[in-house]
């Protein structure tokens, strides 16, 4: 096992350990309505984005601990936890007509928070990456942390 293979092992096995989003019935309702009133975009189409050189913001609300993860390569990446987001997002992303895309783990906290940018804070700009970086590394796009570039092996 080489030491990219190893590190690969090592980071996913501490975020995969962490519960992706503890839900009830009422929580997961409300992520399937957010999902219903959002746009998603899919793994693909950011990964062409990001290879065509297109200007986004990409905004991690996950929690601190969990960005050790990995995140996949953007030229301007914002990092504000969904607990935070309605008091710290217009100081961090000003611009509300920027196109910003929203991420997560597992996709959800990022649907629901891209729906409470359009519809409470007035972006008017707002993509969720659907699945997460859980989708994005399924399909085989790579994250990177302070080990390098992750590719999950298959």
């Amino acid at each position: 096992m080489n030491f990219r293979t190893l590190a690969a092992a090592l980071v996913l096995s501490f975020g995969l350990s962490t519960p992706v989003m503890a839900g009830d019935a009422i929580s997961e309702a409300l992520v399937k309505k957010a999902e219903s009133k959002a746009t998603a975009i899919e793994s693909k189409e950011l990964a062409q984005m990001i290879e065509d050189g297109e200007e986004f913001i990409s905004l991690d609300v996950r929690e601190e601990h969990m960005r050790e993860e990995g995140t996949f390569d953007s030229e301007e990446d914002v990092k504000i936890a969904r607990g935070v987001l309605e008091f710290d997002v217009g100081a961090a992303i000003p611009n509300k007509k920027a196109l910003v895309i929203v991420y997560c783990r597992a996709g959800k906290s990022a649907a629901l928070a891209a729906v409470t940018m359009q519809q409470q804070l007035g972006y008017t700009n707002v993509k969720y990456l659907k699945g997460g970086l859980d989708e994005w590394l399924e399909e085989g796009h790579p994250i990177y942390n302070h080990f390098g570039e992750i590719l999950l092996a298959k």
